[in-house]
C-alpha cells in the first residue's frame, strides 16, 4: 500500500509538470550512496564514472531489451552524459537544447531551446556534453559562450549570462561542474587563439565569482616562458573543453 501511494503521488507530481529535483550539495558529495541516480556529469566528484548498480551482471546482460527510445531532434554530434534525478532524466540535444524525460518511459516532460549566436564557431562540431544540477536548477554551457540557469521543474529560463565573446573564437562545449554555491565552466576555442580560462559563477544570480586564466599574464608564474615583447600569451589557447573533478576534503578542483 505504501509503495502504491508513493508511486501515485509521484505520478501526480510529474503529471502536473512539477518535477522533483531537490539536489543539495550534500547529495552530490554523497552521490555514491544513491547509485540509482546520476547527479553529476561524471557520476560523482572524483570522476570515476563508475556505477555501483549490480542488477545487470555478465551472466544476465544478454537478456537486456530495449524499453524505450528517445529520438533527438538534432543531427549534430551527440556526446552528452544524461543526469538522472529521482526518476527524471535530463539530457541535451546539440547544440543547446535541454530535455527532461521520464526515465522509466521516455516521455518528454519539457524541452528548453537556446539559439546560439551566429558568431559561434566551435572547431570540432556543435557539441554539448550535458548539464549540471543544484537544488531545482539546471545549468548549461552554450557554444556561443554563455551560461544558462533553467528551472528543472518546468524548463523555464532563470538567468543567462555571457562568459566570453563568440566572435573572438570562444565557445563552451563542456558540462558545467557545480561546487557548493558556484557553477564552474571553462572555455573552448584554442584553435582560434583564445586565452583559455576557468571561471566560477553564483548559482543564484550568474554573477562571476572568480576567473583563473590557463595562460599566465605579466607578473604571474610562468609568464616568463612566453616570448618577450610580444602578445603571444594573449592567444596561447589552453582551452578547457571537458568537465573537471573536485576533492571535497581539500576543496580543490
Amino acid at each position: 500500500m505504501r509503495h502504491t501511494i508513493v508511486r501515485s503521488a509521484l505520478f501526480l507530481i510529474l503529471a502536473a509538470g512539477l518535477l522533483p529535483a531537490q539536489v543539495s550539495n550534500d547529495r552530490i558529495v554523497r552521490s555514491s550512496q544513491e547509485p540509482q541516480n546520476w547527479l553529476t556529469h561524471h557520476g560523482n566528484y572524483n570522476s570515476q564514472r563508475y556505477s555501483a548498480l549490480s542488477q545487470v551482471t555478465p551472466e544476465n546482460v544478454k537478456n537486456l531489451e530495449v524499453q524505450w527510445i528517445f529520438q533527438a531532434r538534432s543531427l549534430e554530434k551527440f556526446e552528452a552524459t544524461p543526469l538522472v534525478v529521482d526518476g527524471v532524466m535530463y539530457t541535451v540535444q546539440a547544440p543547446n537544447d535541454v530535455v527532461a524525460l521520464d526515465a522509466a518511459t521516455g516521455r518528454i516532460f519539457w524541452t528548453y531551446s537556446h539559439t546560439p549566436d551566429q558568431a559561434s564557431r566551435p572547431c570540432c562540431g556543435r557539441v554539448n556534453r550535458g548539464v549540471a544540477i543544484l537544488g531545482d536548477t539546471l545549468f548549461m554551457a552554450t557554444i556561443d559562450a554563455r551560461l544558462l540557469a533553467i528551472d528543472a521543474k518546468n524548463g523555464r529560463p532563470l538567468w543567462n549570462v555571457s562568459i566570453a565573446k563568440p566572435e573572438s573564437g570562444y565557445a563552451m562545449t563542456l558540462a558545467p561542474l557545480v561546487i557548493k554555491d558556484k557553477v564552474i565552466v571553462g572555455t573552448a576555442g584554442g584553435e582560434f587563439g583564445i586565452r583559455g580560462f576557468i571561471a566560477a559563477y553564483d548559482v543564484k544570480t550568474g554573477k562571476e565569482a572568480w576567473r583563473f586564466y590557463t595562460i599566465p599574464g605579466p607578473g604571474e608564474p610562468g609568464h616568463e616562458t612566453w616570448p618577450a615583447n610580444t602578445n603571444a600569451w594573449e592567444h596561447g589557447g589552453a582551452s578547457v573543453w571537458v568537465t573537471g573533478s573536485y576533492d571535497p576534503d581539500l576543496n580543490l578542483t
